[in-house]
C-alpha cells in the first residue's frame, strides 16, 4: 500500500513538472513600436544626426522550454536626418533589418520572464540626398535584453519591454582612406506577442 501511494505521488509530481514546463512552449507572433537611437562611430564626421520617427518590429519565434527560444524579427528603424558641413552630408538615411537570434531567459511561474537576445541578421541601409539615392546591405550582430510578462488570465498573450540593437561595420573606402566604422542602430520598444 505504501509503495502504491509513493508511486502515485511520484507520478503526480512528474506530471505536474511536465505540465509546468510544457505549457510555456509553442509558436508565437507579435510586434512592437519604439524609439530609434544611432551611433555612427564617427562615420559621419562632424555631421549632426537626428533620429526621426519610430521603430516598427514584427516578431515570430518558437519557445522550446522555460529557458530557450529562437526568434526571427523584422525591424524598420526610424529615419535618420543627417546635416553636415558639406553638401554631401545632407539627407536621410533609412535602416531595416531581418535577424535570427536566440532568446535566452527564464519563465517564472508568476509569468515574468527576463531575457537576453543574441544572433545574426542582415541590415539594409539606404540614403537619399539631393534627389540621389544609394543603398547597401551587410551582416549585423543582433543583441538586446528585456523583460516579458504573460498574465495567466489572458492565455498566450505576453507583453514585453526591451532594448535591442544591430551592430554593423561600414567601410567608407573613400579618398584612398580605408576606415571601418562600427555603427549601432537600436530601439527601446514595447511590444506584445501571442503564443499558439
Amino acid at each position: 500500500m505504501k509503495k502504491s501511494i509513493l508511486l502515485l505521488a511520484l507520478l503526480s509530481a512528474c506530471s505536474y513538472a511536465n505540465a509546468t514546463t510544457n505549457d510555456v512552449s509553442g509558436v508565437y507572433l507579435g510586434g512592437g513600436f519604439g524609439t530609434t537611437n544611432f551611433d555612427d562611430d564617427g562615420g559621419f564626421g562632424s555631421a549632426n544626426v537626428d533620429e526621426d520617427g519610430s521603430t516598427f518590429k514584427l516578431i515570430g519565434g518558437y519557445q522550446f522550454n522555460r529557458i530557450v527560444a529562437v526568434e526571427m524579427q523584422y525591424s524598420k528603424y526610424g529615419d535618420l536626418k543627417v546635416n553636415g558641413p558639406y553638401s554631401l552630408l545632407h539627407g536621410t538615411v533609412e535602416h531595416s533589418s531581418i535577424s535570427l537570434a536566440a532568446n535566452v531567459g527564464y519563465t517564472f511561474d508568476s509569468g515574468w520572464r527576463p531575457f537576453a537576445i543574441a544572433g545574426l541578421g542582415s541590415i539594409k541601409q539606404s540614403g537619399k540626398a539631393y534627389g540621389l539615392s544609394d543603398s547597401d546591405s551587410g551582416t549585423s550582430f543582433r543583441y538586446g535584453a528585456g523583460v516579458e510578462y504573460t498574465p495567466k488570465a489572458l492565455g498566450g498573450l505576453a507583453f514585453r519591454v526591451a532594448y535591442e540593437g544591430d551592430l554593423f561595420v561600414v567601410d567608407s573606402g573613400s579618398n584612398n582612406i580605408d576606415d571601418d566604422y562600427a555603427m549601432t542602430i537600436g530601439t527601446f520598444y514595447a511590444g506584445a506577442t501571442y503564443k499558439f
